[in-house]
């Protein structure tokens, strides 16, 4: 293969990567983002089992309730992930579904810390929520990191400069 032929395969892919816009909130958010709030709440406590509720196999990549709950427990309690704050938006419908009858996509900023950033984070972030039957579940989450991507997703919102300080 030459290099010419690998670059433009890079370059198609990385084009095709394409972040969700924002679009029209759902008219009934409470689904969605009453799973997103049950999953960090029970994230947040170490209530990995209970959070297991809230998640899509997707979520999980598949694997088994025990050892996806075990895997959470070994990161957070490594970590030392300390959730201290989260702010859940409103839903926004997805182009396949623009009624979110059975997706949405939910905005949050998240502040949390860890024993590699004891200063905090604000994360800014969405869910993608898949109704499973009668239940909503987390089905991914993105954390954003350009500007462009969060101000498409939080307008209004200030991103804090970063403290490179103790």
């Amino acid at each position: 293969m030459n290099k010419r032929w690998i670059k433009s395969v890079y370059a198609c892919v990385a084009l095709c990567i394409v972040e969700p816009v924002a679009s029209a909130p759902c008219a009934d958010d409470e689904g969605p983002r009453g799973a997103v709030e049950a999953y960090i709440t029970a994230m947040s406590q170490y209530l990995f089992n209970d959070a297991w509720e809230f998640v899509s196999e997707n979520m999980t990549d598949s694997r088994s309730r025990d050892e996806w709950v075990g895997l959470q427990n070994m990161f957070y309690k490594g970590g030392e992930v300390t959730i201290f704050g989260m702010d859940i938006r409103q839903a926004h419908a997805i182009d396949d579904d623009p009624a979110c009858e059975k997706w949405a996509t939910v905005p949050n900023i998240l502040k949390s810390r860890d024993k590699f950033n004891n200063q905090g984070t604000t994360e800014f972030e969405y869910y993608v929520t898949v109704k499973d039957g009668d239940v909503w579940k987390v089905d991914s989450q993105e954390t954003l990191f350009t500007e462009e991507a969060i101000k498409e997703w939080f307008p209004d919102d200030e991103i804090p400069a970063f403290r490179d300080a103790y």
